[in-house]
């Protein structure tokens, strides 16, 4: 089948999508949640088999995350930085880190990967951490079926409710996920803002012990 008019064929949207969501844990500007809706809508539409689009979208985004654990646990990054290219990856990496402040947790595998750049925060802190392997692999599995449920079943729901054209319930799927994403990002942020500020107004008097 081709893809809402164009001469892409469904397997190659399919292959795109798995490489764009396996690279987006590695430069996490790739807007691979775009990639998921869209072919949830085209599910909808008949264009795309449903199972085959759920399938895709779990596999890139355990197969990356995987990759990146084991780049971080095993201490290969010093391969990254023989280059131009992979310094600047190196350091986008520590940047997102730092920014989402992640903790090296199971459930911050699971959980923070909703979050812009949590993905590679949380998978990274658990490689650093050295996080035993196949509790790892088992998170980052459960963590990808919420991911991949949430964002091809946001882009079905668009595409068989709204009954506008594909290319359009498409954009409106992308448009509401980026909308949910970014709102739920500045309300954890706001909450951090307060909790620093808080922090900074009631600074502990020397001389005592934390409670």
């Amino acid at each position: 089948m081709d893809l809402l008019g164009t001469d892409i064929p469904a397997p190659l949207y399919l292959l795109a999508m798995l490489a764009v969501i396996i690279i987006d844990v590695v430069l996490p500007v790739v807007p691979s949640e775009l990639f998921v809706i869209g072919s949830g809508t085209m599910a909808a539409h008949g264009v795309l088999l449903l199972p085959l689009a759920v399938l895709t979208a779990f596999a890139g985004s355990w197969i990356g995350d995987v990759a990146l654990f084991l780049l971080f646990r095993r201490r290969l990054t010093h391969f990254l930085d023989r280059f131009r290219w992979g310094r600047s990856i190196h350091r986008g990496l520590r940047s997102a880190i730092e920014k989402a402040g992640s903790s090296p947790t199971y459930a911050a595998v699971v959980a923070v990967r909703f979050l812009p750049g949590g993905r590679t925060a949380s998978v990274a802190a658990a490689g650093i951490a050295e996080l035993p392997l196949r509790p790892f692999m088992l998170a980052a599995a459960a963590g990808g079926v919420l991911w991949t449920a949430w964002l091809v079943g946001l882009g079905f729901v668009a595409g068989a409710s709204t009954g506008l054209p594909a290319g359009v319930s498409a954009l409106l799927g992308m448009v509401v996920g980026t909308l949910v994403g970014a709102i739920t990002a500045a309300i954890l942020a706001l909450k951090k803002h307060r909790k620093a500020k808080k922090a900074h107004e009631h600074p502990e008097e020397p001389g005592t012990e934390a409670s």
